[in-house]
C-alpha cells in the first residue's frame, strides 16, 4: 500500500510530461468526435481522452501540490477502470 501511495502522490513530473498527456488527450478527443459522433462508431476514445486529461493536469501542478496531483492521477485511473468494467459488463454501450 505504501508503494502505491508513493507512486500516486509523488511530485508532478513537470510541464513537458503534462504537455505530452494533453496532446494525447486532444488527439483522443478529436478521434472520439470523428469516429464516435460523425461516423457513429465506438466511444472508447472518449474514456482515454478524459483519463489522459486528468493525468496531464496532475503533471501541470507545482511540485508542492502532491496531494492534488495524486487525486487527479487516481481520477484518471478510475476512468480507465470504469471503461474496463463497462467493456466487460455492457460492451454494447462502448462499441455501439
Amino acid at each position: 500500500m505504501a508503494a502505491v501511495q508513493r507512486i500516486l502522490f509523488r511530485e508532478p513530473d513537470g510541464r513537458q510530461k503534462g504537455f505530452l498527456f494533453a496532446l494525447f488527450s486532444f488527439i483522443c478527443i478529436l478521434g472520439w468526435v470523428y469516429f464516435g459522433i460523425v461516423l457513429d462508431g465506438p466511444h472508447n476514445m472518449l474514456f482515454l481522452g478524459i483519463a489522459f486529461a486528468f493525468s496531464g493536469l496532475a503533471e501541470f501542478l507545482p511540485p508542492n501540490r502532491q496531494r492534488s496531483a495524486g487525486i487527479l492521477r487516481m481520477l484518471g485511473l478510475g476512468i480507465l477502470v470504469v471503461f474496463l468494467v463497462l467493456l466487460i459488463l455492457a460492451p454494447e454501450l462502448i462499441w455501439g
